[in-house]
């Protein structure tokens, strides 16, 4: 897990990975809706073969509440600003279909903000129970296998590969999300990013 700090305070953020076969998209999102009201947690999840690993999803978490808590977010809803962050696009739709599930996606990431781990925590577990996910962290991981896919779904040319890895590349398209609010003041970057040691999470 990780905590997260600045503007909007402490948040605690959870990232877990997992396999299951999606039929049905609104069923998924409605039992993490009931999960997240159960516990008082903000969840979102995302294909984890477009996801360029746990650090792609807690910048977009980072950038999400500093947006959103200072009313300068582009959804009306903490779960659809996480999305927008994490794909880097404004629009909604294309958000969704950047990095959100579909119908046959067979991996997927969980991220949840929450204000404690242990209330993370149980709702993660909640989420993997209810949904029938079989946990296996290492979906979410940066592989090999990603690089392709994350430059096509980015736009990303592959000679930029040579400047930088794909998730800073990936972190530059999310910045830029910034910048299309040109009449807010700047993000101050402020806050920090800490790993919790748990050798339970991996």
């Amino acid at each position: 897990m990780f905590e997260l700090t600045g503007t909007f305070g402490k948040r605690t953020v959870g990232v877990v990975g997992g396999r299951k076969t999606v039929d049905d998209v609104d069923g998924v999102l409605t039992k993490l809706a009931s999960i997240d009201r159960k516990h008082g947690t903000v969840s979102q999840v995302f294909d984890a073969s477009r996801i360029a690993g746990k650090g792609h999803l807690v910048h977009a978490a980072r950038l999400a509440l500093m947006a959103h808590g200072t009313n300068r977010g582009f959804a009306s809803s903490m779960e659809i600003e996480l999305v927008c962050w994490a794909a880097g696009l404004r629009q909604i739709d294309r958000a969704l279909e950047r990095v959100g599930i579909r119908s046959g996606c067979e991996t997927l990431a969980i991220l949840t903000i929450g204000r404690t781990r242990a209330q993370v925590g149980r709702a993660q577990a909640d989420a993997v129970h209810e949904l029938k996910i079989e946990r296996d962290d290492g979906v979410v991981e940066l592989t090999p296998q990603k690089v392709l896919t994350l430059l096509r779904i980015f736009s990303i040319p592959k000679r930029e590969l040579k400047i930088a890895d794909v998730q800073k590349l990936v972190f530059e398209r999310m910045a830029l999300l910034g910048l299309e609010k040109m009449s807010a003041p700047p993000f101050k970057g402020g806050g920090a990013i800490k790993l919790f040691e748990d050798h339970g999470e991996r």
